[in-house]
């Protein structure tokens, strides 16, 4: 048992070596077992249970190896207790050798900083209170990944569930592939619905989870690794699925603009759907996964990609990116900036005037923490945030999906939703709604109704005069002005659209 242990944990494979570990732990109440079960706890984020082993450890620290000092210090440091933190890590410093351990210098200098950035934020907290989804969301493995429609009565997520498709386990983790998952709530204060697997054309043999909605809760890009040829190596990819009435479509490939032989793995569309903001680790950015932007072009074709810059992006990971409905907020994930830990959640804001991005911003604690906090979506009227975090104290287990209520501080938008419907017999009809700007005659945005049910969601950001036209086969042009130039507040408007039939005799009059 113990050799299958230690090569367990030579090999990294920490959630197969922990149990044999404990084991052997409880039969001989040998102490050489405390350290490498405490790494193995810390390497699955579990520093409450690491630190204890640690600490016994500490009592003969020459009976370890030196990194002994770096994992009390990050078991302390994913704990939020920092002054411990730094003292450890700059034990471990101490121990190593400039001219052999530069790198490693490096990275203790950096937890340090992060030490430090933790203790700001931490002494100014955003007044807000981070509350778990609950059970019915939220399980014992990992949930992540949230987004919601316009008007949060749908939510999909990911997670790594034993009912996965295929039925498969990922060696390196021991955890099931992703799969996306969907529930829905009849009101803001309904409870939601047990989570379903969401579509067989969309959850794959492989890795899926989902990304991005649509403004109109119509379109779902998400990522897919599949490893179709075991010859080759595969890397994930960005997909987008549409939902025609109950179903969703087989879904299409971003073209190779997007996606690369690199890693893709996370997008936000704007709210017409005219510019993505994706990650991606492929050559020309700043180190690890930056954020990038792609435009679309009059063609419906894409532009080729632009990186984000040095304001949003750093020498470390970035990902994760949303952009606000205001279209002048971009918030992402990230381990580079004042992160105190992991990835935190960070925002930049664009200005019209000067064209340019500002710094890179910490949302602040208890939004970001030690751990990663990722996954960063706000709802349409500012008032509520939903990311994934590790959270020991209220989890289900691993990752789960949280939410706040913060206000943001931004441009408004316009919500307007409701039924699209025939006139005459009131069945639900799939028709599409053209928002144009009416000083520059240009298209803001195409949106579509749900063929199944009529529903349609809407979302306009303030300080124009829009033009809405609403259009579907065999019925009247349905067309208003909406002036919101001087728009002061989120507004959020219920309203029917009844389309008058139009005989075939009159249509080309």
């Amino acid at each position: 048992m113990e050799t299958h242990a230690s090569d367990y944990f030579r090999n990294g494979q920490y959630h197969m070596a922990l149990p044999l570990y404990l084991e052997l732990d409880s039969i001989y109440k040998d102490s050489k077992y405390d350290y490498p079960i405490g790494v193995c706890y810390i390497n699955d984020f579990d520093n409450i249970a690491a630190l204890p082993y640690f600490l016994k450890c500490m009592q003969t620290p020459h009976e370890f190896p030196a990194r002994l000092y770096f994992y009390t210090a990050k078991a302390y440091h994913l704990a939020h207790q920092m002054d411990e933190a730094i003292k450890y890590y700059q034990e471990y410093k101490a121990k190593l050798k400039p001219r052999k351990d530069g790198d490693l210098i490096k990275k203790m200098d950096r937890e340090i900083e992060m030490c430090n950035n933790g203790k700001e934020l931490m002494a100014h907290p955003l007044k807000t209170e981070i509350k778990n989804m609950g059970s019915v969301i939220n399980s014992e493995y990992p949930d992540y990944a949230p987004v919601l429609s316009a008007d949060q009565l749908t939510i999909i997520f990911t997670s790594n569930r034993p009912n996965t498709t295929g039925g498969q386990i990922d060696e390196s983790d021991g955890l099931y592939y992703e799969d996306i998952y969907i529930s829905n709530r009849d009101s803001l204060n309904a409870p939601w619905s047990a989570p379903e697997k969401i579509s067989d054309n969309i959850n794959s043999n492989g890795h899926d989870a989902c990304i991005s909605l649509t403004a109109d809760g119509q379109k779902l890009i998400f990522y897919r690794y599949l490893q179709e040829n075991l010859l080759f190596a595969s890397s994930g990819d960005l997909y987008i699925s549409e939902l025609h009435g109950k179903d969703w479509s087989e879904p299409f490939k971003f073209p190779e603009q997007i996606n690369t032989e690199g890693w893709e793995p996370s997008a936000s569309f704007s709210e017409d759907e005219r510019t993505l903001f994706f990650s991606s680790d492929r050559a020309g950015g700043y180190g690890g996964t930056d954020i990038w932007m792609v435009r679309r072009l009059p063609n419906g074709s894409w532009a080729l990609p632009q990186n984000m810059g040095p304001k949003i992006n750093t020498e470390y990971d970035e990902d994760s990116p949303f952009i606000h409905p205001d279209g002048k907020t971009l918030y992402f994930s990230s381990m580079g900036h004042k992160s105190m830990g992991g990835y935190d959640v960070f925002s930049s804001e664009y200005n019209d005037s000067l064209k340019l991005w500002s710094e890179a911003r910490n949302v602040g604690y208890p939004v970001s923490t030690a751990h990663d906090d990722i996954h960063f979506t706000w709802s349409d009227d500012a008032n509520t945030v939903f990311f994934s975090s590790y959270r020991a104290h209220d989890g289900y287990g691993d990752k789960d999906i949280y939410y706040a209520n913060i206000q943001k501080e931004a441009a408004y938008v316009y919500v307007m939703k409701g039924l699209i419907l025939d006139s005459a017999d009131h069945h639900p009809i799939e028709a599409t709604i053209r928002v144009l700007d009416e000083d520059t005659n240009e298209i803001i945005g195409i949106f579509n109704s749900n063929s199944s049910t009529g529903k349609y969601i809407v979302i306009l950001p303030e300080g124009k005069n829009y033009k809405f036209s609403v259009i579907a086969p065999n019925y009247g042009l349905c067309s208003e002005e909406i002036n919101l130039s001087h728009l002061k507040q989120f507004k959020e408007v219920d309203k029917n659209i009844n389309l008058c039939p139009v005989h075939p005799g009159h249509m080309s009059k």
